[in-house]
């Protein structure tokens, strides 16, 4: 039985990008550096891990990129803590560098203008409210369902 062609592309891709030596070497620097990022990531607080990511790692200096001046006052703090928890973990790195990039921001969320109504599908609320006997429940959904749509 003939394997699927989308495995024989992958197998073929596969080993075409493997014997490319210039593909080969930016593989091996993308996965080197992902390494580095989760170490690093597991070293700073959870709050800056996922703001953090490893630009370029040739030692004795590692540099991080980070999206805003804030997170890299916060990662300069943190250094030689940094630094440290590498070499515990047999990383060894002397100098770390962080440069700001913006537009780095991977999960940006829009904000929403302050006083901007945010518009619902209300007939559930409606249904809901026509099963409810009278009272302050049934009453509360029918106010809700008016502003919400």
């Amino acid at each position: 039985m003939a394997k699927p062609a989308a495995a024989r592309t992958i197998r073929t891709l596969s080993r075409i990008l493997a014997g490319d030596a210039q593909i080969a070497a930016w593989h091996e620097r993308m996965r080197r550096e992902s390494r580095l990022t989760a170490a690093v990531r597991r070293l700073v607080p959870r709050a800056l891990a996922d703001r953090v990511r490893v630009a370029q790692a040739e030692p004795p200096s590692i540099v991080l990129a980070v999206p805003s001046g804030a997170v890299a006052a916060a990662l300069r703090q943190r250094s030689p803590d940094i630094l440290a928890g590498l070499r515990r973990e047999g990383i060894n790195f002397t100098e770390l560098r962080v440069q700001v990039q913006l537009g780095q921001a991977p999960n940006a969320q829009p904000k929403v203008a302050p006083g901007q109504r945010v518009r619902i599908d209300t007939a559930p609320l409606r249904a809901l409210a026509l099963q409810l006997p009278d009272g302050p429940l049934k009453a509360a959904i029918e106010r809700l369902a008016r502003r919400c749509g």
